[in-house]
C-alpha cells in the first residue's frame, strides 16, 4: 500500500513567501519599464511638437524677402494690462515679408509676396494663467503692407486668429544674431533701407505639457516674499527647472524635487507675492533651436 505525502504547512508558507517575492520583483520591473515608457512618451511628444513648429519657422525665415522691398520687425507687445501688483504682461513677436514662391501653402501661384508673423498669444486672454500658444499668421500682400503697421497687424491677429503651432507655452525668447555679431530682441529693418537682416534666430521656449496642465504641482507649505525654499507635491517634470511660475510670479530656483531652493523672487518682470499652501505651480520643460535666415540676412539689391 503506497502512502502519498502532501506539503507541510511550513512548505506551503515558504512557497507563498517565494511567490510573493517573485510577484513583487516582476511588478517592480514592469512598473519601472512603464515609467520609462511614459517618460519617453512625455518627452517625445514635446520634442516632436517643438520640432514641427521650428521646421515651419525655418521654412518661413528661409523664404525671407531680402530684396529692397523686404522688411522685418522683431519686438514685443502688451498682451495684458497690469494685474494687481503685477506689471503689464508682454509677449514676443516676429513679422517679416517673404517670397510666395517659397511658401506654396500660402501663395499657390508663387508670384506674390507674403506677410508672415510669429507671436505668442494668450490661451485665455481673460484667465488667470500665463499659458500661451505660439501662433503663425500669414497673408498674401495685396499691394498694401499690413503687418508692418501696429494697428493693422493687431486687428489682423484678432480677426484671422492664425494657426496655433505650439500650445502650453509659458515663456519664449526670440534672440536674433545681428550683422555685427551682436544680439537683439528688438530690431527693425524697414523696406528700402540699406540695413541687413539678422543672420539667424535663436528660439528658446519653456512649455508645460497637457498632463502637467491638468494636474499641476502644488505648494506643500506657504511661501512668502522672503521665502528661501519651497516644497512641492505632485509628479515632477523630466528635468529640474531653472524657473517656476506660481500664480503670476516667476521664481528662479535650483535643486531637485520635491524641495527647491529659491534663487530669486519676482524674476522675468514680475513682482514678488505671497503664495498659500495648495497654490498651483507650473514647472516648464525647456527647448532650444536655431533658425537660419535667407542669404544669412544680407540685403540683396538686384
Amino acid at each position: 500500500m503506497s502512502r502519498r505525502r502532501g506539503m507541510t504547512l511550513i512548505e506551503v508558507m515558504l512557497a507563498l513567501v517565494l511567490f510573493s517575492m517573485l510577484s513583487l520583483f516582476v511588478f517592480s520591473i514592469v512598473n519601472s519599464v512603464l515609467g520609462l515608457w511614459q517618460t519617453g512618451e512625455r518627452r517625445g511628444s514635446g520634442d516632436l511638437s517643438f520640432a514641427a513648429a521650428v521646421e515651419r519657422m525655418r521654412s518661413d525665415l528661409g523664404a525671407l524677402h531680402t530684396g529692397p522691398r523686404g522688411w522685418m520687425i522683431v519686438d514685443d507687445y502688451e498682451a495684458r494690462a497690469s494685474e494687481g501688483d503685477q506689471p503689464p504682461w508682454r509677449l514676443p513677436r516676429l513679422r517679416f515679408l517673404a517670397h510666395g514662391g517659397s511658401l506654396p501653402a500660402d501663395d499657390p501661384s508663387g508670384r506674390n509676396a507674403v506677410e508672415v508673423a510669429w507671436l505668442l498669444v494668450p490661451s485665455d486672454p481673460l484667465g488667470d494663467t500665463r499659458l500661451t500658444s505660439l501662433v503663425r499668421i500669414a497673408r498674401i500682400e495685396d499691394g498694401n503692407s499690413i503687418f508692418d503697421d501696429e494697428r493693422n497687424f493687431m486687428s489682423a491677429v484678432r480677426t484671422q486668429g492664425g494657426t496655433p503651432m505650439l500650445d502650453g507655452v509659458l515663456w519664449a525668447d526670440f534672440n536674433f544674431t545681428l550683422p555685427d555679431s551682436g544680439t537683439a530682441q528688438d530690431y527693425r529693418v524697414p523696406a528700402e533701407s540699406p540695413l541687413d537682416f539678422p543672420s539667424s534666430l535663436e528660439i528658446s521656449i519653456e512649455r508645460v505639457g497637457p498632463s502637467a496642465q491638468k494636474r499641476p504641482l502644488t505648494l506643500d507649505d506657504d511661501l512668502g516674499v522672503s521665502g528661501t525654499s519651497l516644497t512641492v507635491r505632485g509628479t515632477p517634470p523630466l528635468e529640474a527647472p531653472n524657473f517656476v511660475l506660481i500664480g503670476q510670479e516667476w521664481i528662479a530656483v535650483n535643486g531637485n524635487f520635491p524641495r527647491l531652493t529659491v534663487v530669486e523672487h519676482g524674476v522675468r518682470s514680475t513682482n514678488p507675492s505671497d503664495h498659500l499652501r495648495g497654490t498651483s505651480i507650473l514647472s516648464p520643460e525647456s527647448y532650444q533651436a536655431t533658425c537660419r535666415v535667407a542669404s544669412d540676412g544680407r540685403r540683396v539689391w538686384l
